[in-house]
C-alpha cells in the first residue's frame, strides 16, 4: 500500500496500520479493520440468515432529553455522537435502523470493548458447565502469569471477570504515557513507533504487569484483565477464543456475514476489544442475551447464565455513576448493569454500545466513530434508549 500523505493541511489519502486510529480517519478505518491489521475469522456457519422482522417507526417528530437536561432531536444526536449505525428493537421488531458515514448493513465495524462482554459470556458458560472454576487462581491455569509480584499471580478468575484485580495499570486513552498505549502496541492495535520499545505480543506483555493494592476490593477498569480472561479460556478449553465463539454461539445465530477479530502479532485474537461485526449481527448477539439464551427457538446459552448476567454484581464506589458510594451501577462478567433502570449494557471506546432491558423486549446497538475515546456518549445513549423505548410504545 502506498505511503500516506501526512501533510497537516489535509487528511491522509490512505488508511494504514500506522494511522487508522487518527480521529479524522475513524469513520473510514473502523469499517475496514481487515485492510489495516491481521485478523482471524469467526465463521457464520452454513445455516440460513435468521429473520429480523422490521416495521420502521415514523420518528420525524421525536426528541429526547439527555442526561444533562438538554432536549435533542434525532438528527442532532446522530451527528454529535458520530453514529455510524443504530438499530433499535422493540416488541419483536426492528423499529429504527440507521446507517451513516458510508456504513451499510453489510459493513463490519470494530466494537472495541463490547468484545469483552462476549468473552465474559463464554466464561460464564464454561463455569456453568464445570469446565472453568471462577475460584481458581489465574496462575494455576496459565503458569506464565505466576511471576512473584505479578498482577495475576494471586488473582482469581472471578477477580479478572469482574475487573477487581489490584493492578498497577492506567487506562487513559489519549495519554501516550498511559499503560494502555503499551498494551495497544503489544496487541497490534497500534503500530509501534520507531523510537519506542514494545513487547512483541500480549503473551509477552501480560506477565510483566505488576500487582498494586488488593484484589476483590473495588472496580478498576483494565483491558488487560479481559485479555487474561481470554488466555484462561483458551487454556482450559484448548480452543482459540474466536473459534470458541464461532462453535458455541456465532455459527448458530443466522448471521449475515462472518465476523472477525483483530489479532496481535503472534495471532492471539484480542479478546478485550478486537471484534468486528455488522450491526444486524451484533443485534442478533444482543437479542440472544435479551431472550435468556434462546435464538430462533434454539437454546444456545443456559438460562441461569443469562440470569446471572442480568442480575448484575456488587455496586462499587469507583464505577461510573457511583461516585460517593452509590448503588446504581455494577459490573459482572464484563457486563454493566444499571440497577434502577434495569438495563444491561456493553460498551466500547469511541461510542460502541449495546443496551438491553432486563424486563422488556427492548434492545439497541450502536456503531460509532466518535473522536473521543471515552466521553459522554454512553450516558447520552442511555437517555436515548430509555426515551425511544417509551416513544415506540405510543406509535
Amino acid at each position: 500500500m502506498p505511503a500516506p500523505d501526512d501533510r497537516s493541511d489535509q487528511p491522509p489519502r490512505y488508511v494504514t496500520h500506522a494511522n487508522w486510529m487518527r480521529p479524522d480517519l475513524m469513520h473510514r478505518s473502523f469499517q475496514h479493520v481487515e485492510q489495516v491489521a491481521p485478523t482471524t475469522t469467526v465463521d457464520r456457519g452454513p445455516g440460513l440468515v435468521s429473520d429480523l422482522p422490521t416495521e420502521l417507526a415514523d420518528l420525524s417528530g421525536f426528541t429526547f432529553v439527555d442526561h444533562t437536561g438538554e432536549t435533542r432531536t434525532l438528527d442532532s444526536y446522530l451527528e454529535r455522537e458520530h453514529v455510524d449505525a443504530l438499530i433499535v428493537w422493540r416488541n419483536g421488531k426492528v423499529r429504527q435502523e440507521v446507517y451513516r458515514n458510508g456504513q451499510t448493513r453489510r459493513s463490519r465495524h470494530i466494537v472495541f470493548s463490547v468484545t469483552k462482554s462476549f468473552t465474559g459470556l463464554l466464561a460464564e458458560m464454561l463455569i456453568e458447565e464445570g469446565v472453568l472454576d471462577d475460584r481458581r487462581l489465574v496462575s494455576d491455569l496459565v503458569p506464565e502469569l505466576g511471576r512473584p509480584g505479578g498482577a495475576f499471580a494471586d488473582a482469581t478468575v472471578r477477580h479478572v471477570l469482574d475487573m477487581e484485580v489490584g493492578i498497577d495499570f492506567t487506562e487513559i486513552y489519549d495519554d501516550p504515557q498511559s499503560d494502555i498505549r503499551q498494551f495497544s502496541y503489544a496487541s497490534g492495535f497500534r503500530a509501534t513507533p520507531p523510537d519506542v520499545t514494545a513487547h512483541r505480543s500480549l503473551y509477552d506483555y501480560l506477565p510483566t504487569l505488576r500487582k498494586r493494592g488488593e484484589h476483590g476490593v473495588d472496580f478498576h477498569y483494565v483491558t488487560a484483565n479481559s485479555e487474561v480472561l481470554g488466555w484462561v479460556i483458551e487454556a482450559v478449553t484448548g480452543t482459540p477464543i474466536a473459534q470458541l465463539l464461532e462453535d458455541r454461539i456465532y455459527s448458530h445465530v443466522g448471521a449475515e456475514r462472518d465476523a472477525f477479530y483483530l489479532t496481535d502479532p503472534l495471532g492471539k485474537a484480542v479478546a478485550g476489544g478486537g471484534m468486528c461485526i455488522t450491526a444486524p449481527d451484533l443485534l442478533r448477539l444482543a437479542l440472544l442475551v435479551a431472550n435468556d439464551g434462546v435464538w430462533n427457538g434454539q437454546r444456545l446459552v443456559s438460562e441461569s447464565v443469562i440470569a446471572r448476567l442480568k442480575a448484575g454484581g456488587t455496586p462499587r464506589p469507583s464505577l461510573w455513576g457511583n461516585e460517593g458510594g452509590g448503588s446504581d451501577f455494577s459490573y459482572r462478567s464484563q457486563w454493566y448493569t444499571h440497577h434502577p433502570g434495569r438495563v444491561l449494557y456493553a460498551s466500547g471506546i469511541h461510542g460502541q454500545s449495546i443496551y438491553l432491558s432486563t424486563e422488556h423486549d427492548s434492545a439497541m446497538v450502536l456503531h460509532s466513530s466518535n473522536p473521543d475515546a471515552d466521553g459522554e456518549f454512553f450516558a447520552v445513549g442511555a437517555a436515548y434508549f430509555a426515551a425511544i423505548t417509551r416513544y415506540l410504545d405510543d406509535v
